[in-house]
């Protein structure tokens, strides 16, 4: 009897102590001048809905509003483009290419290639290997406008991306799903026109950033958002 009398109060200590540490760790905490503090744990659906701008985020990557004739995806700033420059304006993650572009997107190339032709724009699909250097993007002229928390106005990708040259950038439905699915750069817009990209620029043909080195593409620092800023990119048939 008097064993079973020590077992109950040795259970019924471990018990105390359990209870007092629980309390303990729900309890506000101190910080070093003795104030109490409040301890909050932010749940993954807040910060989801923190990141979601223009109805997209990264799960819902993008939207197709077929009566304005729009395409929205979902990115992320990449900041070291504000002093190095590049051709790759926008990315998807899924791609080989995917650390290369001032926007890293969630969408495939393909879905993006669809949402295109779903709001009535056509390809070009003008663009080979063979005359890349010497023709441009053919396809459905874009505007692109670039939105985010504290930007909910937008801002025209012609004032975020700086040619010294002064064409700026002509966006086109350039179309290429076939090399694109071969290629698996993720590409989906390029800053001069491209065999792969899904939309490009006509201003310039295949080449002229990297190789003939006409244009150095830079950043309007002045606009640009803090590295990894959530983006959304709303693509619309120029009217």
């Amino acid at each position: 009897m008097k064993n079973y009398k020590n077992l109950f109060l040795t259970l019924a200590l471990a018990g105390a102590i359990l209870t007092a540490c629980s309390n303990q760790d729900a309890a506000p905490k101190e910080d070093a001048a003795g104030n109490k503090t409040e301890t909050t744990e932010s749940s993954d659906s807040t910060k989801e809905v923190a990141e979601e701008i223009k109805g997209v985020s990264k799960d819902n990557n993008i939207v197709v509003d077929k009566e304005n004739q729009t395409v929205t995806i979902y990115a992320n700033f990449n900041g070291k483009f504000l002093t190095e420059s590049t051709r790759h304006l926008v990315v998807s993650e899924t791609g080989k290419f995917a650390d290369k572009p001032v926007f890293k997107s969630y969408t495939a190339p393909a879905d993006f290639h669809q949402a295109l032709l779903d709001i009535g724009a056509e390809p070009g699909n003008n663009m080979t290997p063979e005359n890349a250097e010497e023709t441009t993007s053919e396809g459905t002229p874009l505007d692109v406008t670039l939105y985010w928390e504290g930007n909910e106005d937008g801002v025209d990708v012609n004032d975020f991306i700086v040619d010294p040259n002064g064409k700026g950038v002509d966006l086109r439905f350039t179309g290429n799903l076939d090399r694109a699915n071969d290629k698996k750069t993720g590409c989906l817009s390029c800053l001069d026109s491209c065999t792969v990209g899904i939309t490009s620029n006509a201003n310039y043909p295949y080449g002229s950033v990297e190789k003939a080195k006409t244009v150095e593409f830079g950043l309007n620092e002045e606009l640009a958002p803090e590295d990894g800023t959530p983006i959304a990119i709303v693509y619309s048939i120029k009217g």
